[in-house]
């Protein structure tokens, strides 16, 4: 099968690890893989199988005006109308909002099947009004719209016709980001984790300020929070303030989650709201305990609270705290839990995954 994936960018992310794990998968099948960004290839993140065939398009210079924006645009639906005709692909698959209207754009009038799939929270992280009146003018046109959770579904149903909806979780990826060692610093500690792009959604403020409260007598504990972003300078601030700057360790985005997240003793999920979360099924994969605020969409599709993990209301800094405090105070129930997420965890591996994109892709060509 010859498959067409289009995302804006690979330099780092949940939607461009998703599809780079699903890239992986099908050229690994050996189906034929050609891969879509706008970003140029050498800004690539991930790691990709060599038999994938690579298309940057080196066109993601941010526009400087309106008139920048119109030209931009129609640069890149032309763009991926001739990458599409010229390739032919039996299905194309395309992540990411302003990506999907693009390429809806581009495909319109063809016979090329296009699936598109929101990554995001859409009631959390709306779009500009045109963006948001081509959403739903063109979304109904695709061959088929992909969401994470129910409530996405439920969305999206809203107007696209419902047998067009389909949700499909995350994969868990099936390379393990390894390479066997984490900073010295690290070394002996007993570590909180959390993981993502250091921005106001992620809720690392609340997270800092629970960890706070939850060790002001367990100064052997630290809090690592891997990713990097806009807000690195507001949260190094806010860890000054609370008197925890040393005990706060943010090295920023690396590859080998993997080696962090075994080092460590309990995960966190503070998000305000997600669109799928991909670091706590990875968290929950490799058997740790997890505690995640129950924030719109994902955690309460993932966790069953008390067996095997911790659901704590939304923004909630004390709920949070006395949760990590528990767990800080109870091994054999981090160990507990631990056991039950690698179970839970199974149903998210990228062969259960995958089976449901290939059923759904034989559906999308067969009509």
């Amino acid at each position: 099968m010859r498959i067409a994936l289009l995302i804006p960018t690979l330099n780092g992310g949940g939607a461009e690890r998703v599809m780079s794990a699903m890239a992986n998968y099908w050229a690994a099948q050996d189906h034929q893989v050609h891969l879509f960004t706008h970003d140029s290839a050498q800004k690539d993140f991930y790691p990709l199988h060599e038999g994938i065939v690579r298309h940057g398009w080196d066109i993601s210079k941010p526009p400087r005006h309106l008139l920048d924006t119109i030209k931009h645009n129609i640069q890149r639906i032309t763009l991926a109308r001739k990458g599409m005709f010229a390739l032919h692909p039996d299905i194309a698959i395309s992540f990411t909002v302003r990506m999907n209207i693009q390429n809806l754009l581009a495909l319109s009038g063809t016979n090329i099947p296009l699936i598109v799939s929101e990554r995001n929270n859409p009631l959390k992280q709306s779009q500009p009004l045109p963006w948001e009146f081509l959403r739903k003018f063109l979304y109904p046109r695709a061959s088929a719209v992909v969401v994470q959770t129910e409530p996405a579904r439920k969305w999206a149903t809203g107007f696209v016709p419902d047998h067009r909806v389909y949700t499909v979780a995350n994969p868990l990826s099936c390379e393990e980001n390894s390479l066997g060692e984490i900073p010295s610093a690290l070394k002996g500690k007993s570590i909180i984790c959390s993981m993502g792009r250091l921005v106001p959604s992620k809720g690392f403020d609340l997270l800092m300020r629970s960890f706070h409260i939850a060790s002001r007598d367990k100064p052997d504990w630290i809090l690592l929070i891997l990713g990097e972003g806009e807000d690195r300078g507001r949260l190094e601030k806010i860890a000054k303030e609370l008197g925890i700057s040393d005990r706060i360790f943010m090295p920023g985005r690396v590859k080998n989650t993997h080696d962090y997240l075994e080092s460590s003793k309990i995960f966190v999920l503070s998000s305000k709201h997600e669109g799928f979360p991909n670091a706590l099924i990875e968290a929950m994969s490799l058997g740790m305990p997890v505690i995640s605020t129950d924030c719109p969409f994902g955690p309460s599709e993932i966790i069953h609270d008390g067996i095997d993990g911790m659901l704590i209301p939304n923004k909630n800094i004390h709920e949070l705290a006395l949760a990590l405090k528990h767990l800080m105070d109870n091994e054999a129930e981090r160990i507990r839990f631990g056991e039950k997420a690698r179970e839970t965890s199974r149903r998210f591996n990228i062969e259960v995954i995958m089976d449901q994109w290939e059923k759904l892709i034989s559906h999308v060509i067969k009509k």
